[in-house]
C-alpha cells in the first residue's frame, strides 16, 4: 500500500480549510471537502507522477509537484513531493493565492 505522509504545515491547512467550509457552507460540504482531499491523495500516492511540476527557486521545493483536489474542490491544490512509495503532502493552498510570494512567506511553514 502506497504512504501519504503529511507535514503539520498540510494538516494545519486541511483543518483550517475544513472550519472555513464548516462556517461559510456547513458541515456537510466541509466534511465532502475532506473526503476529496483523502480520494485525491490516495489517486497521487499510487500515482505521484501525475501532478503538475512546479517549478520555484528555493532548493528545499526542487520537485515538488501539484494537483487539485477532486470532486468540486479543485480551486484548492496539493503541494507534495512525490516518492518511490507514495507521497509528502506539503500544502494545501487555494489557487487564487499569490503562489510566489507564498513561497517567499515560508511555504513549508
Amino acid at each position: 500500500m502506497a504512504r501519504i505522509l503529511k507535514r503539520e504545515a498540510a494538516k494545519r491547512d486541511l483543518i483550517a480549510q475544513w472550519v472555513w467550509y464548516a462556517e461559510n457552507a456547513g458541515i456537510e460540504v466541509a466534511d465532502r471537502f475532506l473526503i476529496a482531499a483523502d480520494s485525491t491523495l490516495n489517486l497521487l500516492s499510487n500515482q505521484p507522477g501525475i501532478g503538475s511540476p512546479f517549478f520555484v527557486r528555493n532548493p528545499q521545493l526542487q520537485g515538488v509537484r501539484r494537483f487539485p483536489v477532486s470532486d468540486g474542490f479543485e480551486r484548492l491544490l496539493l503541494f507534495y513531493f512525490p516518492h518511490q512509495d507514495g507521497v509528502e503532502l506539503l500544502r494545501v493552498v487555494h489557487g487564487s493565492r499569490e503562489l510566489e510570494r507564498l513561497l517567499a512567506e515560508g511555504f513549508l511553514g
